[in-house]
């Protein structure tokens, strides 16, 4: 993936950044739009407040507008765009006519609308032309009425404030958004990468340990299969050499592969460190030489990466501590963060917890003051039974 497709993916919107999205988060993305509805109590006032008591066409007003909205909340892609601001247009009609035919003065909360649904997921020069129009047509509004002075202020002030605090708040959060888009992107990148460097390393391994050693088994095969009629002797002991050669090609494939897995608490360790960094987060740790198991070293850096990915998608937290040190016979690894902590434990802690156990170990989880990971392991695990005829 290039950074060109890197910055397309980025303009066409928040759906891939929504994937990364807790359900909660999805949840109150879903509901918040309508949440906001509330505010349409501010067009009670008039009616409330005047001596007719006309509600009629408050109502009238509420009943052509919610389905607009509605309507504008769902059209939220790129390829929608146009159709959200002819909503965000109808939106902004409705305020106008309030407010010109003396329907309710304060229907100029239809602007406050139009301005937050026209300024979602936008840009900062998009944002400039929507509270632009918003303030041009208040302020028309506002010189062109024949609603007395002293009147005008309470329906007009509120909304000239909230327009622009809400494009702001609306602009920052787009770029935050596209902002973790682009973080996972290049992380997707990254591991992509570094999966394409390891298998060509461990190809060109493979080929160093075994491509000579294989010649030299091929051809004192072959010399044993010739010399087996006349020179059984000498053909034995031909094999007794394939015999040896074979088992340390065996040895030198495990160290191998025990050096493969040796490695990725640390590499582990080297690409959090990374990206916490790029989130402005924080990232202290301290690690004690601990002497374990490849499979442990495994589960360790899966339970580091689990926590990690919860730190930036859920937690809110500004620093991170790590920490790995032998207690007794056991190995102890702590995640620390001081976030919002709470939550219910996902799939992924729940992976993190069996796989511990599986090791003969403990998965702990603190959500007090932030949220606080720990992980028991003893330092010696009992080998399969497989593995033990394996090595003899």
């Amino acid at each position: 993936m290039s950074c060109t497709s890197i910055a397309n993916t980025v303009e066409r919107g928040g759906t891939a950044v929504a994937k990364g999205h807790s359900r909660s988060a999805l949840l109150w993305r879903a509901v918040e739009p309508y949440i906001y509805l509330c505010f349409l109590g501010f067009l009670a006032f008039e009616p409330a407040l005047s001596p007719d008591g006309r509600w009629l066409p408050t109502l009238l007003l509420v009943a052509v507008f919610v389905p607009i909205y509605v309507a504008a909340v769902r059209w939220q892609g790129v390829a929608e765009r146009g159709k959200l601001y002819v909503a965000c247009g109808a939106m902004a009609t409705l305020a106008i006519v309030g407010v010109a035919f003396h329907l309710n003065v304060n229907a100029t909360i239809f602007l406050v609308y139009a301005a937050a649904s026209a300024t979602r997921d936008t840009t900062a020069p998009r944002a400039l032309v929507v509270v632009g129009l918003a303030l041009a047509i208040l302020a028309g509004l506002f010189f062109t009425t024949d609603y007395p002075l002293a009147l005008r202020w309470a329906p007009f002030l509120p909304v000239l404030l909230l327009v622009p605090v809400i494009a702001v708040t609306q602009l920052l959060d787009a770029e935050r958004e596209r902002h973790n888009m682009r973080l996972k992107l290049s992380e997707d990148e990254i591991k992509r990468l570094a999966r394409i460097a390891e298998r060509e390393r461990i190809s060109r391994d493979l080929h160093d340990l075994l491509g000579h050693t294989l010649s030299t088994i091929t051809l004192k095969s072959a010399l044993a299969t010739r010399l087996a009629p006349s020179e059984p002797d000498r053909a034995g002991k031909e094999m007794h050499e394939v015999e040896k050669i074979s088992r340390e090609a065996l040895d030198q494939v495990r160290e191998a592969v025990r050096g493969y897995r040796a490695g990725g608490l640390a590499e582990e360790l080297s690409g959090i460190r990374k990206t916490l960094k790029t989130a402005g987060i924080g990232f202290d740790m301290e690690f004690e030489p601990v002497d374990m198991a490849p499979e442990q070293e495994s589960a360790l850096a899966l339970a580091l990466r689990e926590s990690a990915t919860n730190v930036l998608r859920h937690s809110g937290a500004t620093a991170v501590r790590a920490a790995l040190r032998a207690e007794g016979t056991d190995i102890v690894f702590t995640i620390a963060d001081n976030g919002q902590g709470g939550g219910s434990e996902g799939n992924g802690l729940s992976g993190i917890r069996l796989r511990m156990q599986a090791l003969g170990g403990t998965f702990s989880r603190v959500t007090e003051e932030g949220t606080t990971l720990t992980v028991r392991l003893p330092k010696r695990i009992r080998h399969t039974t497989a593995e033990s005829t394996q090595r003899k």
